[in-house]
């Protein structure tokens, strides 16, 4: 996995498809590739906040650590708090979580790329994870936030249903999966939009759905 060959794949897909507003593929430093407990995956990085000046901020991987750990006192996105609490549900730190997105160019919404977009994004997702994945080994469990993105991963992983759970938010549901030699992998709603873990109701669930992570 060289990164630099990823960034210019990620330059070339970005001017081909004119993805203006840049791209963030890990929300964390390249080494973390190699070495983490956990791996967390969200749909595609949104609209910039004010951490930065550059609406078209061009980032392969964060080189400083966790982007929501470093970014949770500036940032206005709920995903910095609710990964968080995510880290401590679970009990395993932030600089141990592998962390990005299926989809690695940013937009104000998902709804807001063309569907020629939308498909060359979740086209270099599926390049791309379906070689990092493969390198985090059996002891590394996988939550995916949203069910677009939960989607991908189980199917570059083969992984089957084993449980789903009730959430604690009305009829939203909580996924278990498993694949062929163990791996877990936990789908949950976009938590930018359903904020599970800041919910007293929602705890019991969580806890079913996490279990063994």
């Amino acid at each position: 996995m060289n990164r630099e060959f990823w960034r210019n794949e990620l330059e070339k897909t970005a001017t081909a498809n004119r993805f203006g507003r840049g791209y963030k593929l890990l929300y964390c430093p390249w080494e973390t590739l190699d070495r983490h407990r956990l791996v967390f995956l969200s749909l595609n990085p949104g609209a910039r906040t004010p951490l930065g000046s550059d609406p078209a901020e061009r980032l392969v991987s964060d080189e400083r650590g966790n982007s929501y750990e470093f970014d949770r006192s500036r940032s206005r996105s709920p995903m910095s708090e609710q990964f968080l609490r995510l880290c401590g549900f679970v009990h395993v730190a932030p600089a141990e979580v592998l962390t990005g997105v299926v989809a690695p160019f940013r937009s104000g919404n998902w709804e807001a790329l063309t569907k020629r977009q939308r498909e060359a994004s979740m086209a270099f997702g599926r390049r791309f994870w379906s070689r990092a994945l493969q390198m985090s080994g059996s002891g590394a469990g996988i939550v995916v936030c949203s069910r677009a993105a939960t989607k991908v991963v189980v199917s570059l992983l083969g992984a089957s249903l084993e449980k789903d759970f009730e959430s604690g938010w009305g009829s939203c549901r909580l996924r278990r999966f498993r694949t062929g030699d163990g791996h877990l992998i936990v789908g949950l709603p976009h938590l930018s939009r359903f904020r599970l873990f800041s919910r007293t109701e929602s705890e019991p669930h969580l806890r079913r759905a996490l279990a063994g992570l």
